[in-house]
């Protein structure tokens, strides 16, 4: 089953967030391995494969595109076994640990992710709502870490990120 969301997540450039953050924050984890099999200009298709702290593994094929500014993601669960054969052909690969968590500032439940490279030089968050008005109440200041906002930077998605590393 394909899965279509909105990705207009804002994104920021972070510094490292600390273990009792996270914990209180009620964080969950996971090692997320991304190979790119297609980029474009406004698209790209990628395998994620994600493997939690228990052992649990989800793989995921996944396309986004980006037209008049606004980001979708089309997600499809995959087996182990189509994961090897698409992996085969990877143009570009990254590896992060990645975050997830609610965090609640201005009366607002904001989603966050906060991803570490694997090469322990970038850290990156992108909090999200459940409307643009919402998402554009977030404070970056009142944020524990110094934040300093990319969104729409392009150099900040996807696999413009892995060219960077």
């Amino acid at each position: 089953m394909r899965e279509k969301l909105e990705d207009n997540a804002r994104k920021f450039i972070s510094k490292p967030l600390n273990s009792e953050f996270l914990e209180k924050n009620g964080a969950t984890s996971f090692i997320l391995t991304v190979d790119w099999l297609e980029t474009g200009e406004d698209s790209e298709t990628k395998v994620a494969y994600k493997k939690f702290d228990n052992g649990d593994v989800q793989i995921l094929l996944i396309t986004k595109a980006t037209k008049n500014g606004s980001r979708t993601s089309e997600k499809e669960n995959i087996a182990q076994e189509r994961y090897q054969q698409l992996v085969a052909s990877s143009t570009l690969h990254l590896e992060k640990k990645r975050y997830e968590f609610e965090y609640h500032q201005n009366n607002t439940r904001f989603s966050v992710k906060y991803d570490e490279f694997a090469n322990g030089t970038l850290n990156i968050v992108e909090v999200d709502a459940s409307s643009e008005e919402k998402r554009n109440t977030f404070t970056p200041g009142d944020f524990p870490v110094k934040l300093k906002e990319v969104t729409g930077d392009a150099r900040y998605y996807g696999y413009r990120i892995a060219e960077m590393m």
